[in-house]
């Protein structure tokens, strides 16, 4: 058994919720628990083998979309008529993973999330130099909308909605967004956003900036996947000075230039300039191989 055979658990991750399927150099990753609005639940009480829940199939397979060389992009998406409704509060054994036995009364909250918490699927997106786009199909609530927002490209149905309802229900927010949000909005619209606990149209969302595109929902999956193979397929110009380059395999530099992105937001002025002069010392890219010979 090869390292990706033992990680690439399809049939794991589908009883824990996950479809996982790549097709033309894009890996798809569809939460499938329409049941549950696509709530993330995770070990030790998951569906899957040894307890595994939603949320800890999609770090394995977003580690899975990074690894393999064979995977130029990847979409997260949601199946039925929700993106995801975040954490699911009805798991049994509750919100924390640290087993009962183990855990500290006075710092068990704290515990648990530095070591298990809702940042590592962000982190985990952010981190990746593999393109990650959003395909947000419905509502996205609470961790599900981080979700969303941590994708690099994110394409919402008019169906869909962004909600930060921590507010509502007690609890600060979670799972990266105040880092977030105060990052892809004005200060004002990310205490809205956040303070009143009130969903966010896809179309007020593509009005604040926070998305990219909000399309009607018959459309989506087609123009996501347009997008995908766009990513995959990226070459030299047709015309003008660069459109002679040999065609070759862009891809490493895409993800270059998406981790120089994330890493600016994170930076000085002056490390941004030192991490472009290391990457012009990297090849961008090795030409197609030649085709056999007949």
């Amino acid at each position: 058994m090869t390292a990706q055979d033992h990680r690439r658990d399809l049939a794991g991750w589908e009883s824990a919720g996950l479809l996982y399927e790549v097709a033309d150099g894009v890996a798809w990753l569809r939460m499938n628990r329409p049941d549950r609005a696509n709530a993330m639940d995770h070990y030790p009480t998951g569906g899957g083998p040894d307890g595994m829940g939603l949320r800890d199939a999609l770090l394995e397979a977003i580690h899975d979309a990074t690894e393999d060389k064979g995977v130029k992009a990847a979409v997260i998406t949601g199946s039925g008529s929700t993106f995801s409704a975040g954490a699911d509060l009805r798991q049994a054994g509750g919100a924390l993973e640290i087993p009962a036995e183990r855990r500290r009364p006075a710092t068990v909250a704290r515990d648990d999330g530095m070591l298990y918490g809702w940042y590592r699927l962000f982190e985990s997106i952010w981190r990746s130099e593999t393109p990650f786009i959003a395909a947000v199909n419905g509502p996205a609530v609470g961790g599900g909308c981080q979700l969303a927002l941590a994708c690099d490209l994110i394409y919402a149905s008019e169906n869909a909605t962004f909600w930060e309802i921590f507010a509502r229900i007690g609890l600060p927010l979670e799972g990266g967004a105040a880092w977030l949000l105060t990052r892809s909005l004005s200060l004002p619209l990310a205490k809205e956003m956040a303070l009143l606990g009130e969903p966010l149209s896809a179309r007020q969302a593509e009005e604040w900036r926070l998305i990219n595109r909000c399309l009607p929902a018959d459309e989506l999956e087609a123009f996501v996947s347009d997008v995908a193979q766009r990513l995959v397929n990226i070459g030299p110009p047709g015309r003008g000075p660069a459109a002679s380059i040999a065609s070759r395999d862009l891809s490493a530099r895409i993800g270059h230039i998406k981790g120089q992105l994330n890493a600016a937001w994170e930076q000085s002025m002056w490390q941004t300039f030192r991490d472009e002069a290391a990457l012009l010392n990297v090849p961008p890219g090795e030409p197609p191989p030649s085709p056999p010979d007949a």
